[in-house]
């Protein structure tokens, strides 16, 4: 009898230790674990981590150590997440560009948030159109608000000094992207719910959105993985694919983020603000998102703005260094992979207008004026002529022009020319040149002789000697030529028209060269047509003469 009940006891001992192995391992893959240094003893780590001195016994029991004073050292020591000391830990806003406000959740005012700025658990932050926020969490993750957005801090946690951080916030609309630190430990997390689901990962790159207009959520994975819930599943997203998600659906199986736009077609230098540029067309893409700051870090975000169109007009920016952040969007409205520009501004102090010789002008004189429009606050001006729009074959080069337009300058063969102006500062320095502007020196224009007239019609010519050039003939009955009488284009120095009626008319002759260019019309010139009546006069007269004799 004894014998069996020694048996039945063994054998419930025996069930009883595996019941409590299996729940050991089980528990022991979700505790905190710690790698015994020399000096640790379960007084000094039960003080540095735990909730309370008096659980020294309770570790020590737990990990089946028999003196608690000497601990080798690697030894690994378990402990529950439970038992952990916690306590509640703030962000701090890094930078904002634009207006970002502190809601209280109470009575719904706001307070401006400025860099700097501390966001403590529970509270709201949100930004204004064309405005971003950065925050910054305690384990070094950051998150970038971005225009238009509402963002909860549900939960900001911290276990103690083992570096373990659970970070739980709810975006309720806009859009954020994140840069989260690789979690140490089994109780680091760091949550986005949105409307419409969950993303949580233990240290990745990527982006949500929250549009309660649609109840849809975008998930973009740029580094690790994230795991998004909605509608109770899950899926695991990895890095180059983005889900959708909404709360009454599962998440969508992964889609492919369209690959990084080409940068090479993007100036690395602009000289006019705003800064433009066009973005190469794709059937796939549907917009653009374009980000700009002054670090490569992009802690500061100075611009955000999504576009309809591959047209892109930036901000006005002062002079110097940036960093550009610029993904193309598809057609579930999945933001792709960033493609970064390095580049810089370069547009003050401003480049003159150019007022004389006209654009395109064509110029009789050797030495024709240059005039463009002075400056307040400019010391001196950069002067360039060169035969060619790059300016690689240079006419004349004057780095320190005083004033306002140029005389004096060489004699110019018979070909077209390329002239720019940029303003010198005492601050700033020299700024960019001003639009190139092009003229030729032509040969003068021509001018008509004496015409030919008959009954009938009138004949003009003109002499010259250029091969291969038309002619561009005009004549008015007022010097203004507003109204035209005649109006042709020849290819010979000779043009017959009807006898006009008797009076004074305004001639004039422009050439057109060869390459299309057309040169400037010649002084107006007068002739006076006789009427008829004064021809018919002539003719009764012969007679009246001869019968005289």
């Amino acid at each position: 009898m004894n014998q069996h009940k020694n048996s039945v006891a063994l054998l419930l001992s025996l069930v009883c230790g595996l019941i409590f192995s299996s729940q050991s391992s089980k528990v022991f893959a979700e505790d905190w674990i710690y790698t015994v240094r020399p000096g640790d003893n379960f007084w000094n780590l039960t003080e540095r981590y735990l909730i309370d001195i008096s659980y020294w016994q309770r570790f020590r029991q737990l990990n089946k150590i028999a003196d608690p004073l000497h601990i080798p050292p690697g030894t690994k020591l378990h402990a529950p997440v439970s038992w952990i000391n916690k306590s509640p830990i703030i962000s701090r806003v890094n930078s904002v560009q634009g207006q970002a406000e502190l809601v209280n959740t109470e009575s719904g005012t706001t307070t401006p948030l400025t860099a700097g700025s501390f966001v403590f658990p529970g509270e709201i932050v949100q930004t204004k159109a064309d405005s971003t926020l950065v925050l910054e969490f305690v384990d070094g993750s950051t998150l970038l608000l971005q225009p238009e957005s509402r963002l909860a801090l549900d939960s900001l946690i911290i276990f103690g000094k083992t570096g373990m951080v659970d970070t739980q916030i709810h975006l309720k609309e806009g859009r954020i992207e994140t840069q989260v630190e690789k979690k140490k430990g089994p109780a680091s997390r760091f949550e986005i719910s949105t409307p419409a689901g969950i993303t949580s990962v233990r240290g990745t790159n990527y982006r949500v959105s929250a549009e309660p207009a649609s109840s849809k959520s975008h998930t973009e994975v740029l580094e690790g993985g994230v795991n998004v819930n909605s509608a109770g599943d899950t899926k695991l997203i990895s890095k180059g694919y983005g889900t959708i998600s909404s709360v009454s659906e599962p998440p969508s199986p992964p889609i492919e983020l369209l690959e990084a736009v080409d940068t090479q077609l993007i100036p690395e230098v602009f000289d006019r603000i705003p800064i433009q540029f066009v973005l190469p067309t794709d059937p796939k893409i549907k917009g653009y998102r374009l980000q700009i700051a002054q670090h490569q870090s992009f802690d500061a975000v100075v611009f955000d703005r999504k576009y309809a169109t591959n047209q892109i007009r930036g901000p006005e920016l002062p002079d110097g260094d940036y960093y550009s952040r610029i993904r193309s969007i598809d057609e579930h409205g999945l933001e792709g992979k960033n493609a970064e520009h390095f580049f810089k501004i370069n547009a003050n102090p401003e480049a003159p207008f150019l007022q004389e010789p006209k654009p395109d002008a064509g110029l009789i004189e050797e030495t024709p004026i240059f005039i463009w429009a002075r400056q307040n606050g400019i010391q001196n001006y950069h002067f360039q002529l060169a035969r060619d729009n790059k300016f690689t074959d240079i006419v004349t080069d004057l780095p320190n022009l005083a004033d306002a337009h140029l005389d004096n300058g060489y004699q110019l063969e018979l070909k077209q020319y390329f002239w720019r102006v940029a303003s010198i500062s005492a601050v700033e320095g020299q700024g960019p040149y001003s639009d190139v502007q092009t003229f030729k020196r032509v040969h003068p224009s021509p001018q008509a002789e004496e015409p030919t007239i008959n009954d009938t019609s009138m004949v003009l010519r003109w002499p010259t000697d250029l091969p291969d050039v038309k002619y561009h003939f005009q004549m008015a009955d007022d010097e203004s030529f507003s109204e035209p009488l005649i109006d042709k284009q020849t290819s010979v120095p000779t043009l017959e028209i009807d006898r006009p009626d008797g009076g004074e008319y305004y001639i004039r002759v422009s050439t057109i060269y060869p390459d299309g260019f057309v040169g400037p019309f010649g002084k107006p010139q007068i002739i006076n047509v006789p009427s008829s009546g004064q021809y018919w006069w002539l003719l009764t007269l012969l007679p009246l003469a001869l019968l005289a004799l």
